[in-house]
């Protein structure tokens, strides 16, 4: 069982009604699960940190995000110079491998900066590709949910960068199938096998239904109405939130 974060487990700074519940459920019943996420605003360290002060108690390994994938996919590139770009400077940790933030990188590896974002870093970015730097973008999200409203995500600065520099990003994140299958390769069991639970019908949805998992989209978070037909993508399941999944699944 795979689970997006933000939108399905928690939006804003609460959780969503039922997501401690269920995930006892599936913890009760021995179901492995994994938190999948593009989230690059916090460590994995933080960001199990702030589930725990909202109530939900889990394991730094049961979280695996983009900047996980970013760091594996540089090592298999056999890159050693990069220009990582994130708002929360601790992410450094987990690229230790690397020489940071050199002026001729190798790869920019670049997450959502937020209000970070300026003509100045983009047009920085942009040198960097021009000179030969490939761009390695956590994920490509359109927007994301504030708690209070959609707000744009990284997707949209990649693709101003990809355009002016006429060239296409490497996507790490959802709804790219390299996420997806490193986030399961512990577990060595088939994909048809596997849930996908999110709000997002590109990175959520297609990206399951790319490696034949089989996806379930929850009603909460950035789902809108209609946007299932719209973006052409149809999940297996729809229910109306995380609540609902015991229910689906059959547990108790």
């Amino acid at each position: 069982m795979l689970l997006d974060l933000d939108g399905v487990v928690y939006q804003g700074g609460s959780l969503i009604p039922g997501a401690v519940e269920t995930i006892h459920i599936l913890q009760h019943n021995n179901i492995p699960f994994r938190f999948i996420t593009n989230t690059t605003r916090l460590t994995k360290k933080k960001l199990v940190h702030k589930l725990h002060s909202m109530g939900l108690s889990i394991e730094i390994n049961e979280v695996f995000a983009a900047p996980h994938a970013a760091v594996e996919y540089c090592k298999g590139r056999e890159y050693t110079a990069i220009d990582l770009v994130v708002p929360d400077k601790e992410m450094k940790e987990d690229f230790s491998d690397f020489s940071l933030n050199v002026e001729s990188p190798q790869a920019v590896v670049l997450g959502d900066m937020g209000h970070g974002f300026t003509f100045g870093l983009l047009n920085s970015l942009f040198k960097k590709i021009l000179n030969g730097a490939e761009l390695v973008a956590m994920h490509k999200n359109k927007h994301w949910h504030s708690g209070s409203e959609l707000t744009l995500d990284l997707g949209a600065f990649v693709s101003a960068l990809e355009f002016a520099a006429d060239k296409e990003a490497v996507l790490i994140g959802k709804p790219s199938p390299y996420l997806f299958q490193l986030a399961v390769k512990p577990w060595g069991i088939p994909f048809q096998s596997i849930y996908m639970v999110g709000d997002d019908m590109v990175g959520d949805i297609g990206g399951a239904n790319n490696v034949g998992m089989k996806s379930v989209l929850v009603k909460t978070g950035k789902f809108r109405k209609g946007g299932v037909v719209r973006l052409g993508e149809k999940p297996n399941y729809i229910i109306n939130s995380i609540a609902d999944l015991p229910n689906l699944l059959q547990l108790y």
